[in-house]
């Protein structure tokens, strides 16, 4: 289970560090994070569905829900509320490529294709993800145009690598740290149009993390590109599938729109126009741990911080992201910041002294906004929240606002009342709303 990486991440600055921990480690004044259920949580149809269910068990740190969702295609876990409905959103669409592989039309233009039968989504599912061999020569031309493109992205992602070794891992672990970051960069840089069209017709992220969905979109994408015929779900949807950005959802034209080089160009021109270094801009788009998409969220979420000073200190900590859950944290919290600046106060700057950026109005009045589904008064939840509060010490008159997504135990408002914050919490309905 992926919780421990977020753990690990929280608490390098306090703000957040997250233990899962048995009741002895535990003073008695402090809760413990506790499992929760499926069915009390989400909606009936997020629980279960036509080809999923999941785990009535939903295991929590403290700030995130973790997810085993059991699909027809496969089993996958989902760190975090927000990731479930990406999940679900995929999982959609999986169906749709199931159904569409198993059609006599699909079936023909593979052959006429010289691809041979491809296998229904369902079934090659069940076995370890692996490119087609032999493919014929066309699709090799589909991919000439970004060899050299590639070449530079994972020398890229090499150059960024080394400058990782003093993270105290083993040279073993250092080694498989830096495979993985490249196999993703690969992965990330040979995504063709074709497949950025079709993953637009479904309303998913090109940049999935869902190797099951990525691999069913490559061979369907490729059928469609060979077999000249016109490949067709069941139509395209509004917007793309990335819950909580709230007036972000402008980003789904660039991320469905451009190869993966022109969206880095594109990013890194829309991050020198907010006044950030080429320096600190090129460093930031060489981490491998974050996928083009999340770049553009990102990019997106600085951008909309307009008259709001310290915005680059927000790239510099998105530089030490080191695995997929601190990312989606990360990325969530600025478009959450975004969000509150747009919609509800304006920012005057933006202070990253912790784990994740926070805002500060004209007035002096700090902001926090958690993405985080479930906060219990764990004792470093208490040394955390003792923490920000400090930030706005110097005016005891102004109450500090900390914005939670999801929701909080009694004792965790309790004691955040008590600590004179303005707590806000369960507003991911209105995130949703602009979303669309």
């Amino acid at each position: 289970m992926n919780m421990k990486l977020l753990s690990k991440f929280l608490n390098q600055s306090l703000l957040f560090a997250v233990v899962v921990a048995t009741p002895g480690q535990l003073l008695a004044d402090y809760e413990r994070a506790e499992d929760l259920k499926a069915s009390e949580i989400l909606s009936t149809e997020q629980v279960s569905g036509a080809h999923f269910s999941v785990d009535e068990r939903v295991e929590s740190d403290g700030y995130l829900n973790y997810y085993t969702i059991r699909s027809d295609y496969g089993v996958f876990e989902a760190a975090s509320t927000a990731m479930l409905l990406v999940r679900l959103k995929e999982i959609d669409a999986l169906a749709q490529l199931d159904e569409l592989s198993s059609t006599e039309v699909f079936v023909n233009a593979a052959a006429d294709a010289g691809l041979g039968q491809i296998e229904v989504i369902s079934t090659f599912v069940q076995r370890p993800v692996s490119t087609l061999a032999g493919l014929p020569q066309g699709v090799s031309r589909m991919f000439k145009r970004y060899s050299r493109q590639l070449g530079e992205a994972v020398s890229d992602t090499k150059e960024y690598m080394a400058t990782q070794k003093e993270l105290g891992l083993s040279d073993r672990e250092y080694a498989d740290y830096k495979k993985n970051a490249i196999s993703l960069t690969e992965r990330y840089f040979n995504i063709s149009a074709a497949e950025r069209d079709l993953a637009q017709e479904l309303g998913t992220d090109p940049y999935t993390s869902n190797e099951t969905l990525s691999e069913a979109i490559k061979k369907v994408a490729w059928v469609d590109r060979m077999g000249r015929v016109a490949v067709k779900v069941a139509g395209k949807v509004a917007g793309l599938s990335i819950p909580y950005v709230g007036v972000l959802a402008k980003v789904n034209d660039a991320v469905w729109g451009k190869d993966p080089y022109e969206l880095r160009d594109y990013n890194r021109a829309r991050l020198l126009a907010t006044g950030a270094t080429e320096e600190l801009v090129d460093a930031y788009l060489k981490n491998p741990w974050m996928s083009p998409t999340q770049q553009t969220v990102l990019t997106a979420a600085i951008g909309e911080l307009t008259e709001v000073t310290g915005s680059d200190g927000i790239l510099r900590q998105a530089r030490d992201l080191r695995t997929p859950v601190e990312v989606g944290y990360f990325v969530r919290s600025v478009a959450l910041l975004a969000w509150y600046h747009s919609k509800k106060q304006p920012l005057a700057s933006v202070s990253t002294e912790l784990a994740i950026p926070g805002g500060i109005r004209a007035d002096g009045t700090t902001v926090l906004l958690f993405p985080s589904d479930y906060v219990y008064w764990t004792e470093t939840m208490a040394q955390a929240a003792r923490e920000f509060r400090a930030l706005g010490a110097g005016n005891p008159d102004l109450k500090p606002e900390l914005w939670i997504l999801g929701s909080v135990s009694k004792r965790a408002q309790t004691e955040l009342h008590k600590l004179g914050y303005d707590l806000n919490t369960e507003f991911a309905d209105q995130l949703l709303g602009e979303s669309s």
